[in-house]
C-alpha cells in the first residue's frame, strides 16, 4: 500500500513540474510576443525619447512636448521609406497590441504628419507619458521602438514651482534679481 502511494505522489509531482515548465514556457512565448511588433523590421540601437522632459517633472497644463528619434528617421504615415516611422505619445494607458495600427483616440495620440513636438493640454494631476514609433501603416516595428513610460505632474498655470521652469528663464530671472540688488545698493545713502 505504501508503494502505491508513493507512487501516485511520484505522478502527481510529475504532472505538476511538467505543468509548470508547460506554463512557464507558454508565459514566455505570451511575453516574447508581446515585445514583437509588426512586420517592419527596426534599426537596431534604435530608441525613442521625450527631449527636456524628465519622469516626475512638474509641467503647466499646456506644455510642448518634444520627441526625439535615434538610429532612424521621421517619415508621415503611407510613406514607404526604410528605417523610418511616426510618433504616437501614449497618455494615461498600456501599451497598445504591438502587432495591430495603434489605437487613434484620447489616449493615443498619432503625429502622422510627421512631427516632432506638439502642444498639449493636460487637466491638473499625475499624469504617464510614453513614446511609440509605428510604421507607414501606425503599426508598431519590429522590435518595438518606444521610450519608457514617465509620470508627470500637472498644476494649473501660474502654480507651477520655480524648479520647474526652464534654465534659461531661471538664469534670466536670477540675473535680474542680481542687477535690482545692485542697483539698490548703489542707491543707499552712506554716512561715515
Amino acid at each position: 500500500m505504501r508503494n502505491d502511494v508513493d507512487d501516485r505522489f511520484s505522478q502527481f509531482v510529475n504532472f505538476v513540474v511538467t505543468l509548470l515548465v508547460v506554463c512557464g514556457t507558454y508565459g514566455v512565448a505570451l511575453a516574447e510576443e508581446r515585445r514583437t511588433g509588426g512586420p517592419t523590421p527596426s534599426t537596431e540601437g534604435a530608441e525613442v525619447h521625450f527631449i527636456d522632459l524628465k519622469d516626475g517633472a512638474t509641467v503647466p497644463t499646456k506644455v510642448t512636448i518634444r520627441f526625439g528619434l535615434r538610429e532612424m528617421g521621421v517619415a508621415p504615415a503611407g510613406s514607404e521609406r526604410a528605417n523610418s516611422g511616426h510618433h504616437h505619445l501614449l497618455i494615461d494607458t498600456e501599451l497598445p497590441p504591438l502587432d495591430q495600427p495603434i489605437p487613434n483616440d484620447f489616449n493615443h495620440l498619432h503625429f502622422g504628419a510627421g512631427q516632432t513636438e506638439a502642444d498639449i493640454t493636460l487637466k491638473p494631476g499625475t499624469h504617464t507619458l510614453q513614446l511609440l514609433l509605428g510604421d507607414k501603416d501606425h503599426i508598431p516595428h519590429n522590435p518595438p521602438v518606444m521610450s519608457p513610460r514617465i509620470r508627470i505632474v500637472v498644476m494649473e498655470e501660474g502654480t507651477v514651482p520655480k524648479e520647474a521652469a526652464s534654465p534659461e528663464s531661471t538664469r534670466r530671472r536670477t540675473q535680474a534679481q542680481n542687477t535690482r540688488k545692485r542697483y539698490r545698493s548703489s542707491r543707499r545713502v552712506r554716512s561715515y
